[in-house]
Formats: structure tokens, C-alpha cells, sequence
């Protein structure tokens, strides 16, 4: 086998020729069409009695281009391998030609670039520190106590609804005295201030009695997915049925024990409380502080990407957005997806591939089974049956190497930043939990 490479001046594409005797496809041809004399079916023979001239008649081309096929692409693949050349993405094969006993073809692909890692030590990267204080845990507490709350009805016929109660009512609207389509229900709850209704509805009714009857005024907004309705100003019909306040229940024994804690204690609540809500910080400062990492390596990379892998990463990302769409019950078709919206974090997720992969392979960093087991049981702790958990990972190899990829991820953050210019930035559990960003 014969290769030639023509390497570009600059860029990432190649060009390779290869020459390859054609005495061994020849063979190869003989050889299945031998293979399926015994099977074919032809009129007027019996099963595995076709002469082979009748069977290289009827199926020797199109066994030819099959195998033509399979000797290309593995000759490729031999080729680049001997001339050490990394290819990325799917070669394109301009020209294929059978002669003299020889098959050559002609291939343009592009290569994976060299990666040049920057200084370690001069990368500059923001490191989070953070901890859970006595008001997080009061805050969770308090939150906890508003999901087991109830919405209690009002006895007093004098009550006025107010911002922060919840109203049940009827409604009806108008437009120049019509009701319109989708304008009208019945029976349907609505707590006054939370914004789940057009500006001014909700303020309409606020001062409104049970019993009440009220027609209120409001305008759509001009970005409304309605086209009829859109900037438009219509009129409400509203009828107040019920105003209801809310109870929240008391600290007390029975509350505690609804969440599993046998002492019945708020001492040993706020215990758990806060052992569960380090370990969903501890996860999360992780997290943001490895995405900080990255992202500084990734800024002090400059590298030219091969287009190839980038759309094909850009695919791959577009169809797990796709995926999570339908599960989510919504037609990506509607959301109107297009691979152009998911090429700046493919580039990203590439040139970190290549840099990541280089600091992996210099530094030998690979994921041990011990650490893989301490993972799993760590996630598992979380869980009401930890030994189910396990039990999981142990069955599904691809979420173990999931795991094997976030560990080695984990290392080598935790080596940038043991070599990095690290400033620590303070944040609180708020701002690292349930904010974004």
C-alpha cells in the first residue's frame, strides 16, 4: 500500500492518495459469492445448486462495491495510522478508481491540532468558599413549614381579600362586550400578588369580598402569544366565591416526625436539615468551582477547532436538548431548535476535551475503583434505601463511567487549582444553591 499525505500550509485539513493492489478485494468477492451460492434461490435450481457464473451475474457487482467499500475505508484507516495522523470527524472520499490491478482513492479530512498547555501556575481563577449558617437552616425550616401549609377559607362575610391571600373565583372576558376564546373559568384558585394572571387582574380583585361581583379593566401585553388579544384592552367579569388565608402548621412533634425523624425533636430536624444541606452545598461549590477552572483553562488555550468535531458536537448537544424537550412533553419541532444555537459551547466542550485529555495523559490521572465506590455510596446516602442505589450502579456500567469521567474531572480541577493564582471569594448558601450562575 502506497500513501501519500499533503499536509496545508495552514489549517486543519489534509489530503491523503492511497494505492492499494486490488488482488485481495478479487479474492474476497470469490469468496462470498462462494458463500452465498449456498443460500441463493433462483427459479429452475435447487437451493445451492446456481452455477456461479449465474450468481457472479446477478450479485458480483453489487458484492464488489460492498467490499469496495469495507477496503476502503479500512485501508483509511491503516494509512493514517501509519503516518500517526489524529483524525477528527468522518473523512471525505473525492475520488475512487479500479486499474491495472490497483485501487487508488483520495481522501480530505481533518486532523485534531496540537495542543500547547498553558502555565498552570499563571491561570487566575476565583475559587468559592462557603458554609451553612444558622439563618440557611431557619430559612429551610420556615420553608418546610410553608409546604405543609394550608389554605384555610374565611368565615366573615366582611372579609376583604388582600395581597398574599388566595381567592376562588369565576371569571369571564370580554372584548368590546364578546367573550372571547380561552377568557372564561370556574372555580379556580388564585393567590393575589403571585403574578400568574395578565398585569392588573390580580390587583382588580384585591379589597373584593366573597360573594362579590366586580368587572375589572385590564390591558394583554403587546408580547402576548395571542394574536387577537395581544396589547388589547378587555374587560373581566369576576365573581369571588371564597377568600382563604394561610395556616401554617406548628414545630411540634407530629410535624417533625412527617419528615422521617423517629426523636421527634426540632433540635434533631435542624440536625438533618443541615447535614443534607452541606452536602448539596459541598456538591454545588464543587461544581461552580470546577466550571471556574475550566473555563480559565479554556481562555488561555487558543487553538483552531476542527470544524468537524465541533458540528458533530453541536449535533449531539441539540439532540439531548431535543430529548429533554419530549420528556418534558414539548415538540422540539415548535421550539424551533437549530444546530447554530449550540456551537459556542460545542467549540468549548471540544478545545476542553483536547486540553483536559492532554493533562490526563501527562499527568496519568484515571479514576480508581475505591474512588468510584466512595462516590456511589456517598450519592446513595441521600437516599431513603442506599443499598438500592448501589445495587443500581453495580448493573448500569455506563453510569459507572459517567462517574470514572466526573472523578477524573474532579482531579484534575483540584491539580489547576493546587498550581493556579486562586483568590477565594466568600458567597453564602443562597447565593451558591439557589441562585444561578
Amino acid at each position: 500500500m502506497q500513501v501519500t499525505v499533503e499536509k496545508p500550509k495552514s489549517g486543519l485539513e489534509h489530503k491523503i492518495t492511497v494505492v492499494m493492489p486490488s488482488g485481495d478485494l478479487d479474492s474476497k468477492v470469490e469468496k462470498r459469492l462462494a458463500e452465498m451460492r449456498r443460500n441463493v434461490k433462483m427459479d429452475g435450481f435447487r437451493p445451492g445448486k446456481v452455477p456461479m457464473s449465474v450468481v457472479k451475474k446477478r450479485y458480483g457487482g453489487q458484492v464488489r462495491q460492498e467490499l469496495m467499500g469495507d477496503a476502503v475505508q479500512q485501508s483509511f484507516y491503516e494509512a493514517v495510522t501509519k503516518e500517526e495522523l489524529n483524525v477528527a470527524g468522518y473523512p471525505m472520499f473525492d475520488s475512487l478508481d479500479e486499474k491495472d490491478g490497483s485501487i487508488e482513492f483520495t481522501a480530505r479530512f481533518e486532523i485534531f491540532p496540537e495542543v500547547k498547555l498553558p502555565d498552570l501556575a499563571k491561570l487566575k481563577v476565583d475559587s468559592i468558599q462557603a458554609e451553612v449558617a444558622d439563618k440557611d437552616v431557619d430559612n429551610m425550616l420556615n420553608k418546610l413549614l410553608e409546604q405543609k401549609m394550608v389554605w384555610q377559607p374565611s368565615k366573615s362575610a366582611a372579609k376583604k381579600a388582600k395581597k398574599g391571600e388566595q381567592v376562588i373565583i369565576d371569571f369571564v372576558g370580554k372584548k368590546d362586550g364578546v367573550a372571547f376564546d380561552r377568557g372564561s373559568a370556574e372555580n379556580v384558585p388564585l393567590v393575589l400578588g403571585g403574578g400568574q394572571m395578565i398585569p392588573g387582574f390580580e390587583d382588580g380583585i384585591i379589597g373584593m369580598k366573597k360573594g362579590e361581583e366586580k368587572v375589572i379593566e385590564v390591558t394583554f401585553p403587546e408580547d402576548y402569544h395571542s394574536e387577537e388579544l395581544k396589547g388589547q384592552t378587555v374587560t373581566f367579569d369576576i365573581t369571588v366565591h371564597s377568600i382563604q388565608t394561610k395556616v401554617v402548621p406548628e414545630m411540634d412533634e407530629e410535624f417533625v416526625k412527617s419528615f422521617g425523624i423517629e426523636e421527634g425533636t426540632e433540635e434533631a430536624l435542624r440536625t438533618e436539615i443541615r447535614s443534607n444541606m452541606e452536602k448539596e452545598l459541598s456538591r454545588a461549590v464543587d461544581s461552580k468551582n470546577r466550571t471556574a477552572v475550566f473555563d480559565a483553562l479554556s481562555d488561555a488555550v487558543k487553538i483552531e477547532l476542527p470544524k468537524s468535531a465541533v458540528e458533530q458536537e453541536a449535533s449531539d448537544l441539540m439532540q439531548r436538548q431535543a430529548q429533554n424537550f419530549q420528556q418534558q412533553g414539548i415538540k422540539p419541532e415548535d421550539v424551533g431548535l437549530t444546530i447554530e444555537a449550540f456551537m459556542s459551547d460545542a467549540e468549548t466542550r471540544v478545545k476542553l476535551g483536547l486540553v483536559l485529555g492532554d493533562i490526563i495523559k501527562e499527568n496519568k490521572i484515571e479514576a480508581t475503583e475505591a474512588d468510584r465506590k466512595a462516590y456511589i455510596e456517598e450519592q446513595a446516602s441521600s437516599y431513603e434505601d442506599p443499598q438500592q442505589v448501589i445495587e443500581w450502579y453495580a448493573k448500569n456500567p455506563q453510569a459507572q463511567r459517567e462517574i470514572d469521567s466526573l472523578l477524573v474531572e474532579k482531579q484534575v480541577a483540584s491539580l489547576i487549582l493546587g498550581k493556579a493564582k486562586v483568590k477565594e471569594v466568600k458567597k453564602s448558601f443562597d447565593d451558591v444553591v439557589n441562585q444561578a450562575g
